[in-house]
């Protein structure tokens, strides 16, 4: 019988002594989030290594080869696709249709009777999806085109190959598959994949699952971006670094500041590092990742500004890896150190 009382006991002696307690702590766990087992070698910096993991995948291809890009002029990849769509394998290839090389290739492609389309955006917007699956069980996601210029860049490719690649086919390209021809594939509504807890996403789903991010963490956010311009991420991280959050944050010098000077000054004055990457003395920067609290990424196609969040068509890739976060952080240290504390050309204040 007394032991039926001890919780009530201990609760009247916590209060008599004016000591605190969080009642709900007591009966509700804090929800874990299942963490990925992502690689550090699933990462590939190098457009060269990127490159061949790329033609590695299209050869290997036994049933069905998708891709999704910005520009695709690369002629060898080209000459894969080809030669696997002539052995019977289903190829299903959409590309941005304002882009000028993908006139050329979308013309190479149907003479070969592959099935390739123009993603159907409306003027002022671009494609901006960048990625390769095969047999639904493996895929590529790019921060570049395929382009010489794009596999020669400052980029990052990440290689998926458990439930993340059948969930990119079955909620990203199949979609913008039916958006384009009204047509949809045969994926299957399930997968035998182990679960890798990689969530894909795609347009303003981005936006939010960024914000979720910034406002989640505690210790670090560490940030390498063409830009961030939009309103609603600047004031985030305002707020984050104003909680004690060490923010640093690296954009092309070429974007910012030279076009976005109050956004920049409000980052700083709230205590936000931040440092220029010089995309005309370097490789130009193809690399949209934020890093929270050493354990999370996020992996975007575009910059974080308007046309990315309200008007392109985007993807990017959420990944609880803390093995992988190292690795990007190993890479940020690096091009942070190779990065300047102020623009190209402006003196030190």
């Amino acid at each position: 019988m007394r032991k039926r009382f001890l919780p009530l006991i201990l609760i009247l002696c916590l209060f008599l002594t004016g000591c605190s307690l969080d009642i709900k702590s007591l009966f509700v766990k804090e929800e874990e989030v299942p963490l990925s087992n992502l690689s550090a070698e699933a990462l590939y910096f190098d457009g060269k290594a990127a490159r061949e993991k790329t033609k590695e995948l299209i050869t290997s291809a036994q049933k069905s080869i998708y891709v999704e890009q910005k520009i695709f002029s690369d002629p060898e990849l080209k000459a894969l696709i080809i030669q696997k769509a002539a052995s019977g394998i289903e190829i299903r290839i959409l590309l941005d249709q304002f882009e000028t090389p993908n006139k050329t290739t979308l013309n190479e492609f149907k003479s070969n009777n592959i099935s390739v389309q123009y993603y159907p955006a409306q003027k002022g917007q671009t494609n901006e999806a960048k990625f390769l699956i095969v047999d639904l069980r493996e895929a590529m996601v790019y921060s570049f085109p395929w382009t010489e210029k794009g596999f020669n860049s400052h980029n990052l490719a990440v290689h998926l190959s458990e439930r993340s690649a059948w969930k990119l086919a079955s909620t990203v390209f199949n979609r913008d598959w039916i958006f384009t021809t009204t047509l949809s594939l045969d994926i299957p509504k399930t997968t035998e994949l182990v679960e890798d807890n990689i969530s894909v996403l795609a347009n303003t789903n981005i936006k939010q699952k960024l914000l979720d991010q910034i406002q989640k963490s505690t210790t670090n956010i560490w940030i390498i971006v063409s830009h961030v311009t939009d309103s609603d991420i600047l004031q985030a991280l305002v707020d984050a670094a104003a909680k004690g959050v060490d923010i640093k944050l690296i954009v092309d010098s070429g974007i910012m500041p030279k076009s976005y000077q109050g956004d920049i000054e409000s980052l700083q004055a709230a205590g936000v590092q931040i440092r220029y990457y010089d995309s005309s003395a370097h490789p130009p920067l193809e690399i949209n990742v934020g890093i929270f609290d050493r354990q999370t990424f996020i992996f975007s196609s575009s910059g974080w500004g308007y046309k990315a969040f309200v008007m392109n068509h985007e993807v990017a890739i959420l990944v609880p890896s803390p093995t992988a976060s190292q690795e990007l952080i190993v890479k940020f240290d690096q091009d942070w150190l190779n990065s300047s504390p102020t623009p190209p050309g402006q003196e030190p204040g």
